[in-house]
């Protein structure tokens, strides 16, 4: 039986469509002691009030990169743990004391050369955040073609332009093996990480296939994981010290479809780790090592064999900034102690960097327990970060470099996979993240195209970070609304399927 329609119902249910459903009431309440434009704090409200920020210390300050009043202050003076936008301070202070055309330079030398043979042979390091393999082996072959053919005695690393210690304050929070609690030394190699490619065997029952990076013999192998016809690989890595070397525990299964398995672990003396690398690498090139690896200090008149520069340091804040690279934040800080303090310990790179706080940007307070923001005992506020940001985009001479170190929202580094629906190239932000805590601080843009400059510090946060993150991207999202010509909040975009066309 069909039943049919009324003409009333009929009408009823044509008409249904054209008519707008009522939005859902706005019911989180306003924030007690925001600042800024009205329309802007109506906006954030509830974004702050969401779930994933239940507890949570919150700390916001959005303002004209060019300097001027907030468009958004939320508790901007409360001090708490900027996790790694710690590193925008860091390179700041670096770029601005430093200067970008500043370079490191790590030599090998030998108090003589007689008929090709050094009687011992230094390796000169003084800091170089970027010193990796191939760095090392063009520094080997310049020896090579200026002669050396054969070392007598030692191989002794100068790590001195540095004090000694080698872990960071506030590292030792944790006790794991991962690459990102790498140790700092002023003679380095490759961020002073060991890399473990485990592939499977031929066959099933077969031991997997363990190679390093570096292979010196500096890590010591000992595996049992074997290779499985099918299932899922199970694998269980755990690299420990080892005196002054470090043994690599392999355990588990591996899958003869599943490919190999690459992983990056600390490791423990780097003056020891490069000294095996350089002793290896010369060998390659038939100079024999006839003494052993040790740390000394270079005397004074030896006979320059070999001289790499970095890069200069306006392109790797690049790396410490868009890949919130801790290693590299640490040698930079180090570097300031060193090259401006005359000591090469975090205590003198503090100094110097709340030096620059202080005179350059005229903020004190400022907790700094090293140069990364891993662990330690730091706290900032939103207004000591964005005083960061206007101070290096209004800064005369300006140093573009900073801004071009952050990463770049759905493009690159840290940022590569998230604000996709940013506009293009208009935000550059340095994230950071701890268990408990999320941040984002840098540049984006109003509505009329001005910069404007943001910090988003959030301690105690009980959500997990992606969920944190949805809510800066809304965040953002308002900010680039905001037209400070008509200080009003301008009409969001309509909805997309996605690929930027209009939803139907």
């Amino acid at each position: 039986m069909v039943r049919r329609l009324s003409r009333f119902a009929l009408a009823l249910l044509l008409l249904a469509p054209l008519t707008p459903r009522a939005a859902a009431p706005d019911t989180a309440p306003p924030l007690v002691g925001a600042t800024g434009a009205p329309a802007v704090q109506a906006a954030f409200a509830p974004i702050l009030a969401e779930k994933a920020l239940a507890g949570a210390k919150v700390s916001v300050l959005v303002v004209p990169a060019g300097g001027g009043e907030p468009v958004f202050g939320y508790h901007a003076d409360d001090r708490v743990h900027p996790a790694s936008n710690t590193k925008l301070l860091t390179t700041a202070a670096a770029l601005s004391r430093l200067g970008p055309a500043y370079t490191f330079a790590t030599d090998l030398a030998a108090p003589s050369l007689t008929n090709g043979v050094a009687p011992t042979l230094y390796l000169i390091g003084r800091g170089d955040p970027s010193f990796l393999t191939e760095s090392l082996w063009k520094l080997v072959d310049e020896a090579r073609l200026n002669g050396l053919t054969e070392v007598a005695g030692d191989l002794v690393i100068d790590e001195s332009f540095f004090t000694g210690d080698h872990t960071p304050p506030g590292f030792d929070a944790q006790t794991t093996d991962e690459a990102f609690r790498a140790p700092s030394g002023a003679a380095s190699l490759n961020f002073n990480q060991l890399v473990l490619h485990i592939a499977p065997g031929a066959k099933a029952g077969e031991p997997v296939v363990v190679r390093v990076a570096p292979d010196s013999g500096y890590a010591k192998i000992e595996s049992t994981a074997r290779t499985r016809a099918k299932g899922k690989p199970r694998l269980n890595v755990i690299v420990e010290p080892d005196g002054d070397r470090v043994v690599a525990r392999i355990s588990g299964s591996l899958t003869l479809d599943g490919g190999p398995f690459i992983t990056r672990r600390r490791i423990v003396n780097p003056a020891i780790f490069l000294g095996m690398a350089t002793r290896k690498l010369l060998a390659d090139l038939k100079i024999p090592v006839r003494g052993r690896v040790v740390v000394g200090k270079a005397p004074a008149g030896t006979v320059l064999l070999g001289r790499i520069e970095s890069r200069p340091l306006g392109a790797l804040v690049g790396d410490v900034n868009k890949f919130s690279n801790n290693f590299m934040a640490e040698q930079l800080l180090r570097t300031l102690g060193a090259a401006r303090r005359g000591r090469g310990d975090w205590d003198a790179g503090r100094t110097e960097v709340l030096d620059f706080a202080h005179v350059d940007l005229g903020r004190d307070g400022i907790k700094l327990a090293n140069g990364s923001g891993l662990f330690g005992d730091t706290s900032m506020s939103t207004r000591d970060l964005v005083r960061v940001l206007v101070y290096m985009k209004t800064r005369r001479p300006y140093l573009p470099e900073y801004e071009a170190s952050l990463a770049i929202g759905g493009v690159d580094g840290t940022m590569a996979r998230r604000a996709r629906a940013a506009l293009p190239y208009a935000l550059r932000v340095k994230t950071g993240t701890l268990d408990g805590v999320v941040a984002l601080s840098g540049y984006t843009q109003f509505a009329d195209g001005s910069p404007a400059a943001f910090s988003i510090l959030m301690n105690d946060v009980p959500g997990k970070a992606w969920e944190v993150w949805r809510l800066h991207d809304r965040m953002l999202e308002v900010v680039g609304r905001w037209d400070p010509v008509t200080a009003s909040l301008r009409a969001p975009p309509p909805p997309t399927d996605g690929t930027g066309v209009p939803a139907p």
